[in-house]
């Protein structure tokens, strides 16, 4: 399927082969980025003919994924996981410390600045978080 609603959707299987991702490091992404399944017009022709429910996802959704710092930041947490784990295995605790003292950081600034790119913004957000606060304290304590 080169064009179409074939060539519109990818399946979640593929998306996480294609960004060489965990499903828990792909949910954390989707949700940080505000990436979510979308249900196409015709189920079986954008499943390439295939029966059953799968979850789609927009083709520009995971090339935009594509093109995320952050996805190199979870493959050096793999990375990272994978080398302490070698080292207690082998009992060898100058390398655990060395390990442990430099551990990769993910930093959420750019997504922060990309979600709100003027302060006004994210202080309005603020605002409407506590008044939807106030109003679930409210109803949990049966003032409503």
């Amino acid at each position: 399927y080169s064009s179409g609603e074939g060539a519109e959707y990818i399946t979640r299987k593929a998306a996480l082969k294609k960004l060489q991702l965990s499903l828990n490091d792909f949910r954390r992404l989707c949700i940080l980025k505000g990436i979510y399944p979308r249900e196409p017009r015709n189920r079986k022709r954008a499943q390439k003919g295939q029966a059953g429910i799968k979850t789609l996802y927009h083709v520009k959704d995971i090339q935009f994924l594509l093109h995320e710092p952050i996805i190199w930041r979870l493959r050096d947490y793999k990375i990272f996981n994978k080398k302490v784990g070698r080292a207690r295995a082998i009992r060898d605790f100058e390398s655990l410390k060395k390990y442990l003292n430099n551990h990769p950081t993910l930093k959420l600034d750019h997504i922060v600045k990309e979600r709100y790119p003027t302060f006004l913004d994210a202080i309005l957000r603020f605002r409407q978080l506590l008044t939807f606060q106030e109003i679930k304290a409210h109803y949990a304590n049966g003032l409503l």
